[in-house]
């Protein structure tokens, strides 16, 4: 009985040796083949070295080398010369030198070429570590990769791919190269698959014509579609747009963006801001709405201009901006209402269109249209035709009126200083002494009339020809009806008052 127990235990024993030893053999490096092994020693460790077209086996790897130590106690190998590591059909990293530790499954990989290619990309370093439980590769020296579907190709100082999401993440001066653009950022992630980028730090996109920056935001490669967020603008053809959120298609040539949008024109030292924006690359055209102003420096002072829509664009070599739609102007010595403007930024001409009133000091003015020259960034002209009207306030009833089929006024440091009336001319003007009490008023008719001002007053009319006057005494004609021309309106309550007062609903 204690002759049988004592073999049952042993027999046991064995067997349980047997099963833990199958256990231990599953997870150790295999020695596929090799030319000579021999025993070795290297390093103060016991070690097999292999000699002459080595592989071995680990899990569902494959390794390949000239020569190599192997280290059974730790489990480990090193290889040497003409190294692979081959992973199912989709991968193989190649370099001079492998340290591969079995029970991490920790590969590194040394050499001047150390390679990592897939079906979509060849990354390129000289050392690479790959863990083949987490399917991580990562290099921390420089590196580059290349796309082989597309012109796509990346560098960085650290990268790593993840293996199973088919990502990489690189960090620290990347640097990816299309032949239409170069995209420079912190920190990047790179989907081999699909072809997307993203951006998770500072980057700046620079193409032939144009450069964009942001601090987050996404490319999609294949389509060149690209979105971009946190302090992102464009620069094209010194065109500078802006937004919290820019959308970019380069095919097409196609800027958009939504929140607190701002384009800048450096050249013609004009901004216009809204709330949505499209740009047009190849029509040199760009559409600004949602609450839309423009600001443009005009001789030492701002000119504001809101409306529905902005429309620039270029046309026969000549570049134009349109504004529609309710369009309320706003600067220190000038303002305005109308239906639309026309500013022809080539030659510095804004047309006034759909009921323009302009207000300079003392003086409203109307006509069916009207438009504003400017010379050396300075309003120096308007030209008010047909049915050109200006009126002054001289108080509650009274109003000094000035008529005709159309005028020409002249500004000069910032004010109108004369005024050219052509065609059917005709003038009310209320006399008063120099303590301000009314002396009558005079009417007149004449074919045209100059009229000269000083300090925002009428201090001269001459009529050329054809005059005819009359000098009225005050309260022989009613102010209300008979000394009010023909289409007579005083509209001071839709005069801007300031730049927010744009805004009035």
């Amino acid at each position: 009985m204690r002759s049988f127990a004592v073999r049952f235990f042993l027999s046991l024993g064995i067997f349980c040796l047997w099963q833990f030893s199958n256990g231990q053999n599953a997870q150790q490096i295999e020695i596929v083949r090799a030319d000579a092994l021999v025993s070795a020693e290297k390093d103060g460790k016991a070690a097999q070295k292999l000699v002459g077209d080595v592989q071995f086996r680990h899990q569902n790897a494959l390794m390949y080398c000239d020569s190599a130590y192997m280290y059974r106690d730790i489990n480990s190998v090193e290889a040497f010369g003409s190294v692979r590591i081959n992973q199912g059909d989709t991968l193989n990293l190649y370099g001079d030198h492998l340290f591969y530790d079995g029970d991490s499954q920790l590969a590194t990989v040394d050499g001047e070429e150390v390679k990592l290619v897939s079906n979509e990309f060849t990354l390129t370093t000289d050392r690479l570590v790959y863990d083949r439980v987490s399917n991580i590769a990562s290099y921390f020296t420089g590196g580059i990769i290349e796309s082989k579907s597309d012109n796509n190709r990346l560098t960085s100082i650290r990268g790593y791919y993840f293996s199973t999401a088919k990502m990489f993440d690189f960090k620290d001066s990347v640097v990816l190269t299309n032949p239409q653009f170069v995209m420079r950022s912190d920190t990047l992630k790179y989907f081999t698959n699909t072809k997307i980028v993203n951006f998770l730090g500072p980057t700046t996109i620079t193409g032939d014509s144009n450069l964009i920056y942001c601090e987050t935001g996404w490319y999609k490669t294949i389509e060149d579609q690209s979105k971009y967020f946190e302090n992102a603008y464009l620069i094209s053809d010194n065109r500078i747009l802006s937004g919290d959120t820019l959308f970019y298609d380069r095919k097409l040539g196609y800027g958009q963006a939504e929140g607190k949008v701002e384009i800048e024109d450096t050249l013609e030292n004009m901004i216009i801001l809204g709330d949505y924006a499209q740009m047009y690359e190849h029509k040199d055209s760009a559409i600004v709405s949602r609450e839309p102003l423009m600001i443009k420096d005009m001789d030492g002072d701002s000119i504001f201009l809101h409306a529905d829509t902005f429309k620039v664009f270029e046309k026969d070599s000549s570049k134009y901006m349109l504004a529609y739609y309710g369009v309320r102007i706003y600067k220190s010595d000038l303002q305005a209402v109308c239906d639309s403007v026309s500013y022809v930024l080539s030659d510095s001409t804004i047309k006034l269109l759909g009921d323009p009133i302009m207000w300079s000091e003392e003086n409203e003015m109307s006509a069916d249209s009207v438009d504003l020259y400017l010379k050396n960034q300075e309003l120096h002209s308007m030209y008010m035709r047909p049915n050109s009207f200006m009126i002054s306030q001289v108080d509650s009833i009274r109003y000094n009126q000035i008529k005709g089929t159309e005028m020409r006024g002249f500004f000069k440091d910032r004010e109108l200083r004369v005024i050219k009336v052509r065609g059917n001319g005709q003038t009310i003007y209320y006399g008063q002494d120099d303590e301000g009490k009314f002396i009558g008023v005079n009417w007149a008719e004449s074919s045209d009339i100059d009229i000269r001002l000083a300090d925002q007053e009428i201090k001269s009319i001459t009529f050329i020809q054809d005059a005819e006057a009359t000098m009225y005494p005050i309260g022989e004609l009613d102010p209300k009806t008979e000394l009010r021309f023909k289409g007579f309106q005083w509209r001071e309550s839709l005069r801007p008052l300031s730049r927010d007062d744009l805004f009035r609903k």
